[in-house]
Protein backbone atom coordinates (compact mmCIF):
# COMPACT_ATOMS: atom_id res chain seq x y z
CA UNK A 1 0.00 0.00 0.00
CA UNK A 2 1.30 3.47 -0.42
CA UNK A 3 0.19 6.66 0.56
CA UNK A 4 -0.18 9.98 -1.65
CA UNK A 5 0.08 13.37 -0.12
CA UNK A 6 -1.56 16.52 -1.66
CA UNK A 7 -0.67 19.76 -0.04
CA UNK A 8 -1.23 23.29 -1.18
CA UNK A 9 1.69 25.75 -0.49
CA UNK A 10 1.66 27.69 2.64
CA UNK A 11 -0.10 31.70 3.11
CA UNK A 12 2.08 33.63 1.34
CA UNK A 13 2.55 37.82 0.40
CA UNK A 14 0.07 39.50 -1.81
CA UNK A 15 2.62 40.54 -4.20
CA UNK A 16 6.22 40.22 -4.56
CA UNK A 17 8.04 43.19 -7.18
CA UNK A 18 10.19 39.81 -8.33
CA UNK A 19 6.62 38.23 -9.97
CA UNK A 20 4.26 35.66 -8.84
CA UNK A 21 6.66 33.04 -8.33
CA UNK A 22 8.96 34.73 -6.07
CA UNK A 23 6.12 35.15 -4.05
CA UNK A 24 7.30 34.68 -0.34
CA UNK A 25 5.58 32.71 3.18
CA UNK A 26 3.97 34.80 5.68
CA UNK A 27 4.96 34.37 9.33
CA UNK A 28 1.59 32.26 9.84
CA UNK A 29 2.24 30.67 6.61
CA UNK A 30 5.44 29.63 8.34
CA UNK A 31 3.60 28.74 11.38
CA UNK A 32 1.01 26.92 9.46
CA UNK A 33 3.63 24.88 7.38
CA UNK A 34 5.36 24.33 10.65
CA UNK A 35 2.21 22.54 12.18
CA UNK A 36 1.19 20.62 9.18
CA UNK A 37 5.06 19.01 9.47
CA UNK A 38 4.72 17.83 12.78
CA UNK A 39 1.25 15.71 11.15
CA UNK A 40 3.10 14.54 8.27
CA UNK A 41 5.96 13.43 10.17
CA UNK A 42 4.37 10.22 11.23
CA UNK A 43 2.64 9.34 7.63
CA UNK A 44 6.44 7.46 6.70
CA UNK A 45 6.80 9.95 3.47
CA UNK A 46 9.77 9.10 1.21
CA UNK A 47 10.01 11.78 -0.95
CA UNK A 48 8.45 14.81 -2.32
CA UNK A 49 7.71 16.69 -5.61
CA UNK A 50 7.54 20.65 -5.30
CA UNK A 51 6.75 22.86 -7.49
CA UNK A 52 9.62 25.05 -8.21
CA UNK A 53 8.40 28.43 -6.70
CA UNK A 54 9.90 30.40 -3.78
CA UNK A 55 6.37 29.77 -1.47
CA UNK A 56 6.37 26.01 -2.52
CA UNK A 57 9.88 25.71 -1.73
CA UNK A 58 9.93 27.45 1.57
CA UNK A 59 6.56 25.52 2.46
CA UNK A 60 8.48 22.72 2.38
CA UNK A 61 11.57 23.88 3.84
CA UNK A 62 9.35 24.62 6.90
CA UNK A 63 7.70 21.38 6.92
CA UNK A 64 10.99 19.98 8.40
CA UNK A 65 10.78 16.38 7.14
CA UNK A 66 13.93 14.93 6.53
CA UNK A 67 13.20 13.47 2.92
CA UNK A 68 14.55 13.98 -0.98
CA UNK A 69 12.64 16.52 -2.93
CA UNK A 70 12.72 17.16 -6.72
CA UNK A 71 11.42 20.57 -7.67
CA UNK A 72 9.73 20.98 -10.91
CA UNK A 73 8.97 23.74 -12.92
CA UNK A 74 5.97 22.06 -14.45
CA UNK A 75 4.35 22.07 -11.13
CA UNK A 76 4.21 25.99 -11.53
CA UNK A 77 1.54 25.92 -13.65
CA UNK A 78 0.28 22.94 -14.77
CA UNK A 79 -2.94 20.95 -14.45
CA UNK A 80 -4.13 17.37 -13.13
CA UNK A 81 -2.57 15.59 -16.24
CA UNK A 82 0.70 17.10 -15.49
CA UNK A 83 0.90 16.53 -11.79
CA UNK A 84 -0.38 13.06 -12.69
CA UNK A 85 2.22 12.50 -14.91
CA UNK A 86 4.72 13.49 -12.15
CA UNK A 87 3.23 11.30 -9.78
CA UNK A 88 3.20 8.54 -12.21
CA UNK A 89 7.31 8.79 -12.88
CA UNK A 90 7.69 8.28 -9.26
CA UNK A 91 10.19 5.75 -8.13
CA UNK A 92 8.14 2.35 -7.69
CA UNK A 93 10.61 2.20 -4.55
CA UNK A 94 9.11 4.93 -2.44
CA UNK A 95 5.70 4.34 -0.69
CA UNK A 96 4.97 7.58 0.90
CA UNK A 97 4.81 10.71 -1.54
CA UNK A 98 4.78 14.26 -0.98
CA UNK A 99 3.64 16.58 -4.04
CA UNK A 100 3.65 20.46 -2.79
CA UNK A 101 1.64 22.50 -5.56
CA UNK A 102 -0.92 25.68 -5.79
CA UNK A 103 -4.84 26.30 -6.68
CA UNK A 104 -6.23 24.88 -8.98
CA UNK A 105 -4.60 22.32 -9.41
CA UNK A 106 -3.84 20.38 -6.26
CA UNK A 107 -7.93 21.12 -4.99
CA UNK A 108 -8.94 20.06 -8.57
CA UNK A 109 -6.42 16.74 -8.40
CA UNK A 110 -7.76 16.36 -4.76
CA UNK A 111 -11.03 16.02 -6.44
CA UNK A 112 -10.60 14.21 -8.84
CA UNK A 113 -8.74 11.11 -6.85
CA UNK A 114 -11.18 11.78 -3.73
CA UNK A 115 -14.14 11.40 -6.00
CA UNK A 116 -15.02 7.52 -6.41
CA UNK A 117 -14.50 7.29 -2.66
CA UNK A 118 -16.12 10.31 -1.12
CA UNK A 119 -17.96 12.64 -3.23
CA UNK A 120 -18.59 14.88 -0.49
CA UNK A 121 -15.30 15.60 0.32
CA UNK A 122 -14.09 15.78 -3.18
CA UNK A 123 -16.98 18.38 -3.77
CA UNK A 124 -15.44 20.81 -0.25
CA UNK A 125 -12.02 20.13 -1.91
CA UNK A 126 -13.18 22.13 -4.78
CA UNK A 127 -14.96 24.97 -2.71
CA UNK A 128 -12.56 25.05 0.15
CA UNK A 129 -9.01 23.72 0.13
CA UNK A 130 -6.60 26.72 1.91
CA UNK A 131 -3.38 27.28 1.87
CA UNK A 132 -1.53 24.91 4.17
CA UNK A 133 -4.31 21.94 3.43
CA UNK A 134 -2.91 18.58 2.62
CA UNK A 135 -5.16 15.50 1.35
CA UNK A 136 -3.86 11.84 1.88
CA UNK A 137 -4.85 9.09 0.15
CA UNK A 138 -4.19 5.10 0.33
CA UNK A 139 -3.15 3.99 -3.28
CA UNK A 140 -3.34 0.22 -3.50
CA UNK A 141 -1.23 -0.15 -6.90
CA UNK A 142 2.12 1.42 -8.51
CA UNK A 143 1.81 5.31 -9.10
CA UNK A 144 2.15 4.52 -13.06
CA UNK A 145 -1.86 3.88 -12.59
CA UNK A 146 -2.37 6.62 -11.28
CA UNK A 147 -0.75 8.30 -14.45
CA UNK A 148 -2.58 5.95 -16.57
CA UNK A 149 -6.15 7.49 -14.72
CA UNK A 150 -6.73 4.09 -12.58
CA UNK A 151 -8.77 6.03 -9.89
CA UNK A 152 -10.06 2.96 -8.56
CA UNK A 153 -6.80 2.00 -6.64
CA UNK A 154 -7.10 5.79 -4.36
CA UNK A 155 -9.29 5.59 -0.89
CA UNK A 156 -9.45 9.41 0.30
CA UNK A 157 -8.02 8.78 4.02
CA UNK A 158 -8.55 12.36 5.45
CA UNK A 159 -8.53 16.07 4.30
CA UNK A 160 -6.45 18.29 6.64
CA UNK A 161 -7.16 22.30 6.60
CA UNK A 162 -5.39 24.51 9.27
Amino acid sequence: MRRLVLMRHAKTEANNPQGDKARRLMPRGVQDAQSAGRELAALGLQYAIVSSSTRTRETFAALGLDIPAEFQDALYYSGTETMLQRIGETDPEVTGLLVIGHAPSIPSLVAELAYASDRSEADQAQCWFPTSAYTTFSVDGDWADLADGDFSIVRLEGINRP
